[in-house]
């Protein structure tokens, strides 16, 4: 199934079923379709430039090809999001990313301590690791986990990203609560949380 966009017309080839793959443009993304028991159809662009479908298991091929058509614009604008910030992205040999993983542990771990102590909370411990879809997460067992590239960011996004975190030890949820203990400390959390959206993949 080749879905080519152009001039708003969308065509289908059925003879290319088993190379499934959406042309719009000057963008070509492999179709990874995967069906499960979900009520609703999903998609997404990955970080490879691929389209992702997500797509209940009775839905036919047809419906699941208009809603790509209605999206072909969206579907655009995101891989050409994705595109450029892989083209943005920066390399680190193996010494380097060990040297900021461990500035990166010396420097969240200060900030966490520093403001536990302003929200009244207590971990367990701090993880560094490289997640690929997340700067930072927080278990229920009191682990806050951070991503080492968050050092590669200005600082201010650093501590909207520890608060956040330990801001879980009071709300494990987005609540209004939540957002309340994180406006506590940082009231204009939401600026840094756009700039977060918008800059982030650059540095993933």
């Amino acid at each position: 199934m080749t879905i080519s966009v152009a001039d708003n017309i969308l065509q289908i080839d059925k003879e290319l079923a088993m190379t499934d793959r959406l042309v719009i443009e000057d963008i070509t993304l492999p179709i990874v379709l995967e069906r499960s028991n979900r009520k609703s159809l999903s998609i997404s662009v990955t970080e490879d430039i691929s389209l992702k479908i997500k797509a209940p298991v009775r839905m036919s091929e047809r419906e699941i090809e208009r809603f790509i058509a209605g999206k072909r614009f969206w579907i655009y604008k995101q891989a050409v999001r994705v595109r450029k910030a892989n083209e943005n992205r920066v390399s680190y040999s193996e010494d380097e990313e060990k040297k900021l993983r461990e500035e990166a542990r010396s420097v969240l771990t200060k900030k966490s301590e520093h403001y536990k102590e302003l929200l009244h909370v207590e971990y367990k411990k701090i993880r560094i690791g490289d997640q690929k879809t997340r700067w930072g997460s927080c278990s229920s067992k009191g682990t806050i986990s951070y991503s080492w590239r968050l050092i590669l960011m200005p600082e201010e996004i650093q501590d909207y990203v520890v608060v956040h975190e330990l801001c879980h030890l009071h709300e494990m949820n987005h609540s209004k609560r939540f957002w309340e203990w994180v406006a506590s400390i940082i009231p204009d959390y939401q600026r840094r949380r756009r700039w977060l959206k918008s800059h982030g993949e650059e540095y993933m």
